[in-house]
């Protein structure tokens, strides 16, 4: 089944849940929502999600989906209502409701994203009204070709394609670990915590648009490779 194909599969299984979910009045609406986000998977499987489990039984439609923050491949998506809010996770076909909006979030989740508190985390929250909604269409995604972080995201441990901020040169082949650890090998979980320790403070080299793993015969430790395809 091509890419299209797939697309319109989701867009009708949306609106065979909307059409269960919404009260009649609604249902237009929801539909022509649903419709207009048709060059956006990411909003598309939100959408599945919340018509298919609405949130506290809620028979509601969905009047905007907006962005709120993103931590490597996983979004944190608000959905709102006419009347409530609510967060989702999304990650490549993964989609998890994470609670209502304004509301306490788990820990687990707000560390990932960086934050320490509550408190913290609901300074980045405005009102569901401030919000922009997302894009139709999201920009073209350039992801590295090892770890598929995106551009200016931080590599995955271990990727190929990272580059060493003390040489320049391709992070999982120079010998600036060893050299930094003042060791021969990295030999357990102890020493590699302590090595990445030291890669934070020396300032990691996010992924750059053109990046590549290095390859036997190549300068400078990296060359410029072509950029995957568009995921949609």
């Amino acid at each position: 089944m091509g890419r299209q194909n797939r697309k319109e599969q989701l867009i009708e299984e949306i609106e065979l849940y909307i059409r269960y979910a919404v009260p009649e009045e609604d249902i237009r609406a929801a539909i022509s929502m649903t419709r207009t986000y048709r060059g956006n998977k990411a909003v598309l499987r939100v959408l599945r999600e919340f018509y298919s489990s609405l949130p506290e039984a809620r028979e509601e439609a969905v009047v905007k989906v907006s962005s709120l923050v993103r931590q490597q491949d996983v979004n944190l998506l608000v959905v709102a209502t006419a009347k409530h809010a609510y967060l989702y996770l999304v990650s490549g076909e993964d989609v998890l409701l994470a609670g209502e909006y304004l509301h306490e979030v788990d820990q687990e989740i707000l560390s990932y994203f960086g934050f320490d508190s509550q408190e913290n985390f609901l300074k980045i929250c405005p009102p569901v009204q401030e919000l922009d909604p997302c894009e139709f269409r999201p920009k073209e995604r350039v992801a590295c070709p090892a770890c598929d972080v995106l551009e200016n995201e931080y590599h995955l441990t271990g990727c190929t394609v990272e580059v060493c901020p003390w040489c320049n040169g391709q992070l999982a082949n120079c010998n600036c670990r060893f050299e930094q650890l003042d060791a021969d090998e990295i030999e357990d979980e102890e020493m590699l915590e302590r090595f990445l320790e030291l890669l934070d403070a020396k300032g990691r080299i996010p992924f750059r648009k053109g990046d590549a793993p290095a390859y036997p015969g190549t300068s400078g430790g990296l060359d410029k490779g072509s950029e995957p395809p568009d995921e949609y």
